[in-house]
């Protein structure tokens, strides 16, 4: 029995391999991610001195952070779904704020908005929090994660 066979089972889904994959590659791209660019060890700082390390074109991530200000803004305001990224106290939330809401402007704080979002994607799949018989219903949050991060890795 492989994976999505098993959570079908577990959960009484009807997945299959594409639904999941996403979800899968996120895994996958988180590890390299955090291996490269965190030393092992992902943390707001630690990726906010690689930002000052380098000179990354924000239009290459253009996609990714438009996507999220769609996502988590609407008439100048958050959509409910800003709430279920779940914030925790250091995760730099007002940053993130701010520059969805376009009242930072700084292309390395953008950069580093969208890398927290992912982050927080992060956590709250690896903690439990998402609901997997839903988890279907993310795969556009991760198919944007995952083109955050080959980007980032590769530039």
């Amino acid at each position: 029995m492989n994976t999505t066979e098993w959570i079908n089972n577990r959960y009484g889904t009807n997945f299959n391999e594409e639904d999941l994959a996403s979800v899968k590659d996120f895994s996958l791209l988180w590890n390299v991610f955090e291996k490269e660019i965190c030393g092992n060890n992902f943390s707001i700082p630690t990726l906010q001195q690689d930002l000052a390390n380098r000179n990354l074109n924000l239009d290459l991530f253009q996609e990714q952070i438009d996507y999220f200000k769609n996502r988590y803004v609407s008439n100048g305001g958050f959509t409910p779904r800003f709430g279920h990224l779940n914030f925790r106290p250091n995760d730099r939330q007002q940053l993130v704020e701010e520059v969805l809401l376009g009242v930072n402007n700084n292309p390395n704080d953008i950069i580093l908005a969208a890398a927290i979002i992912i982050y927080r994607f992060r956590n709250n799949l690896f903690h439990g929090i998402k609901n997997i018989p839903n988890i279907d219903q993310q795969r556009e949050n991760f198919e944007t994660a995952n083109r955050f991060l080959m980007t980032y890795i590769d530039n």
